[in-house]
């Protein structure tokens, strides 16, 4: 009797350590379980082609789509500017500007533009003419006629003390067009007593011009504009004062005009 109790107690603990084995020991991947972490693995961020795509020349697989509060394509337009003429040595005063024009979409328009001067002797300029009885051989801004190409790569938006937010734009304006300007002369010599008679000279010759320009949108048919515009001209050139014996013509000189036009731009 005591030999079989022994024989079970026996039997019994070699079962319990089999248990305890198994259950220690890793069990076998299912056919499911296994193809679970194949579909877990696919998921895996594959860092080799994201740094690819970063730095690759084009990206066509994603691209950012900038939603437009105010927009200009398909849309024509007529602005007004007004400001100084910053860079004659010989003259200052106001220049208009009025434009109008089509955007055939949010990058490209054409723009027809007519510039006209409001210009007088600069305060050097007098001081040679009325005190030291001697003038300088000078040419005057008029007006100027261009057709401009107009190209808009720059658009933004801009937070104001985090109260409002403010889109803007940037754009060039490349444009050929029509210069007109004053020849600066007198008949006569330069004698204190007798100043000669004025006879100045209109004349007109074709001129380049590259304009930037910010516009300020604060309703979907307005926008405030600044405008820097260049001009680049060839002119004739004359003496102001005919001593006896000279030739008036000096022959050609190249000309820079820059004007800084503040004003309003209307879409409709």
């Amino acid at each position: 009797m005591v030999k079989m109790w022994i024989v079970a107690l026996i039997a019994t603990a070699g079962t319990l350590s089999a248990h305890a084995q198994q259950a220690g020991q890793p069990r076998a991947a299912t056919p499911r379980a296994e193809k679970g972490s194949e579909d877990r693995g696919s998921d895996k961020l594959d860092l080799k082609k994201l740094e690819d795509k970063y730095w690759s020349a084009k990206d066509t697989d994603f691209s950012v789509v900038q939603n437009r509060t105010y927009t200009k394509a398909n849309k024509y337009f007529v602005s007004l500017g007004y400001g100084p003429l910053i860079n004659d040595a010989y003259s200052n005063g106001r220049m208009t500007n009025v434009s109008a024009g089509y955007y055939f979409s949010e990058r490209w328009g054409l723009e027809l533009a007519y510039e006209k001067g409001d210009l007088k002797d600069n305060d050097s300029t007098d001081t040679f003419l009325n005190q030291n009885k001697f003038a300088p051989d000078y040419n005057r801004f008029k007006s100027y006629t261009s057709l401009n190409f107009l190209v808009v790569p720059f658009y933004a938006k801009m937070s104001f003390w985090d109260r409002k937010i403010m889109y803007f734009d940037m754009q060039f304006a490349f444009g050929i067009g029509q210069m007109n300007y004053q020849i600066m002369r007198v008949d006569g010599a330069n004698p204190p007593s007798n100043p000669g008679t004025d006879s100045s000279e209109d004349n007109s010759t074709i001129a380049y011009n590259l304009d930037v320009t910010q516009q300020l949108f604060f309703h979907q048919n307005f926008a405030i504009r600044f405008d820097i515009k260049n001009k680049w001209s060839t002119q004739k050139k004359q003496r102001y004062y005919l001593q006896s014996g000279q030739d008036r013509d000096l022959g050609t000189t190249s000309q820079q005009d820059t004007t800084m036009l503040l004003g309003l731009t209307i879409f409709f």
